[in-house]
């Protein structure tokens, strides 16, 4: 209740003591080290740190940037020298990083604003429904923020609480101030938002019916503003997708294939831990940014399963991680110790155990992903097709409840109604605890132990059900007004979740294929030819005193020869193999993730079941391509077993 104990304690748990990030728990070391800082600067830092509810200062910020990056580097080459690993290739590779780590740290707070504001956009929508559903119940602002924030969880949800603690604390007089607030901060992000609240502001001054009028029109300038912004947000991503798969897949993978080239003309830059940061550090780390700032703009999901959160699931996932970072690491020290027994420049066992790799690493992630999943899958779904019938179920309990009946008989009426809807179970279960156990409605929905909504774990489903059990206490009239109000706001929110899913299907589809074939097939291709190319110049460096004979000694030919023949020494196939599929592993993960997030939102249990399926698409995919080329080639050059 608003103004209670318990409320108070909530809204420090939610904001006012909530834990620090790893961001600000670093910055706030490095506040001790004094810095001159342009005013310019420490008014742009000052605006982020409040628009992001930061616990830091500009100091914190600048310093960080400078000297985190300084330590790292200090760090690095202590331990180089220690292993005796100096090299001109490792001193590039320590630059660039604490190049990249410096300007990421720089502009961390900048790139915190972006990522907040698209979150937030994603939780518009939800809010302004939850805040309509709370008015047409109880004509009051701030008991509206009030629902919409302990249903939120993003930036907004933390904005809305930010409100709330300012009007405990007395740093705003009223929830119209809060409300002024939050708007001037969103309203470059969503002017629809912005006259949602404005139209909320105004209607809790006006008679029921005018008010029921303006509720309605607000939801609907949400609705019909978050379908537009999803329109051009769909054309917006067209770009992106091109340069993610120009400069992030094909432009990698090509500058492999001339890779040799570097290698003739470059020798001391073409290392191997060259490669290996630059392709399974660095660009997968500039993909990620990079995607991070442009595909997150996505409204929220309508689905908002939390199964991530039950304990089993956690041990579930604990469990998973163990076994396939075991399948990784026993595999990995196998295939290692096989390949250091290899002293040939190139040969079939080389190419065969470094491919192992790249399978064992795919196979890893795939079952990490399905042990995670498996017997939650089902569960989740049940979830899922339980979100979808809550509108229809809540719609029939209104009209069964509007007759004076308690709320226990309305629902025992409603079950024949829904017995074809997997929501039903729900609702015999409720029924259950209050026949069985003598639980009143409150605990058999919401008891610690053997609560139904602990064996439903969705924050839709506990939002409307919290609503059902508080609407319950004040009467059937009251209760009938609720469900059914959230049964129509419950169908317009789903109706924005189904048009943006239509629209962003163009978006998605091209994702999809730039994992599935564009990443394995590209790496596939230039494993395969750069296989070919060593195992020619290969074995024409091993059979060099023949050249000679035929050419003459130190003819421009042999000469020739003997050079190109020292691609296979300068960087081994096997470590070229796993560099780039390895890249090809973590690409798809990158696009998987990104993927995940703007088809199934919270869902953590489909985000891992379509992480593992796409890895394992790209896997075959890149098998297929790889060995391929490698014997459909080598079956027409039969040059030696052994180089």
């Amino acid at each position: 209740m608003i103004g209670s104990e318990s409320y108070k304690k909530f809204l420090e748990a939610e904001y006012a003591y909530r834990k620090l990030s790893l961001y600000e728990k670093i910055a706030s070391k490095f506040d001790f080290i004094k810095l001159p800082l342009p005013k310019s600067l420490e008014k742009k830092f000052k605006e982020e740190i409040e628009f992001c509810h930061l616990r830091i200062t500009p100091n914190a910020i600048f310093s960080t940037a400078i000297f985190f990056p300084l330590l790292i580097l200090a760090l690095s080459l202590i331990i180089l020298s220690l292993l005796n690993l100096f090299s001109l290739s490792m001193i590039l590779i320590l630059v660039i990083f604490v190049a990249v780590l410096g300007y990421y740290l720089f502009t961390y707070t900048s790139f915190l604003t972006r990522y907040f504001r698209s979150k937030a956009a994603s939780e518009m929508t939800l809010a302004v429904v939850y805040m309509a559903v709370s008015l047409r119940l109880n004509v009051s602002l701030e008991a509206a923020v009030a629902f919409a924030a302990s249903n939120l969880s993003g930036p907004l949800g933390l904005d809305l609480k930010k409100l709330l603690w300012d009007l405990e604390t007395r740093r705003i007089v009223s929830v119209i101030e809060g409300l002024d607030e939050l708007s001037e901060k969103w309203k470059s992000e969503s002017e629809e938002f912005v006259d949602a609240i404005s139209i909320f502001k105004t209607a809790v001054n006006e008679p029921p019916e005018r008010m029921e009028k303006s509720i309605k029109e607000a939801v609907e300038i949400m609705i019909e503003g978050t379908k537009a912004r999803m329109k051009k947000y769909a054309l917006s991503m067209r770009s992106p997708l091109k340069i993610l798969n120009a400069f992030g897949i094909l432009l990698p993978m090509l500058g492999l294939i001339f890779f040799p080239m570097i290698i003739i003309f470059v020798p001391e830059i073409a290392k191997v831990e060259l490669l290996v940061f630059g392709y399974t550090f660095l660009l997968p780390v500039i993909v990620y940014l990079f995607l991070k700032q442009n595909f997150y703009s996505k409204p929220y999901s309508f689905h908002q399963i939390q199964l991530n959160k039950l304990e089993n699931f956690k041990k579930r996932k604990k469990i998973a991680f163990i076994f396939s970072s075991l399948i990784f690491l026993t595999s990995s020290i196998f295939l290692f110790f096989q390949l250091s027994k290899i002293e040939t420049i190139f040969s079939f066992d080389q190419f065969l155990y470094s491919y192992f790799f790249v399978l064992t690493l795919a196979i890893s992630v795939i079952a990490y992903s399905f042990l995670t999943i498996f017997g939650n899958l089902e569960k989740n779904e049940e979830i899922i097709q339980m979100e979808s019938e809550l509108p229809v179920a809540f719609f029939q309990l209104s009209m069964t409840s509007g007759i004076g009946k308690p709320v226990e008989k309305s629902m025992e009426d409603l079950l024949p109604r829904i017995r074809n809807l997997k929501i039903s179970e729900l609702f015999k279960k409720i029924l259950l605890n209050i026949k069985n156990f003598g639980m009143s409605l409150e605990n058999s929905v919401f008891g610690e132990k053997v609560g139904v909504i602990n064996f439903y774990p969705s924050r839709m489903i506990y939002a409307s059900f919290k609503l059902l059990v508080d609407m319950a206490k004040q009467g059937t009239l009251f209760l009938s007004l609720a469900l059914k109000t959230i049964s129509e706001f419950f169908k317009d929110a789903d109706e924005v979740n189904k048009t943006t899913e239509e629209i962003l299907s163009e978006t998605t589809s091209d994702m999809q294929i730039q994992a599935w074939i564009f990443a394995p097939l590209s790496a596939g291709i230039v494993v395969g030819l750069m296989a070919i190319v060593i195992y020619v110049f290969a074995f024409f460096g091993a059979n060099i005193s023949e050249m000679e004979k035929f050419f003459g000694e130190g003819s421009a030919i042999s000469a020739s020869f003997k050079f190109l023949s020292n691609i296979g020494k300068q960087v081994p196939f096997h470590y070229f193999q796993i560099i780039v599929g390895t890249y090809m592993v973590e690409m798809v993960l990158i696009i998987s993730y990104f993927l995940g997030e703007m088809n199934y939102g919270e869902d953590e249990v489909n985000k891992t079941f379509n992480l593992g399926k796409m890895v394992l698409i790209a896997i075959l995919v890149y098998s297929a391509t790889v060995l391929s080329i490698y014997f459909g080639v080598t079956s027409f050059i039969q040059l030696g077993k052994a180089i």
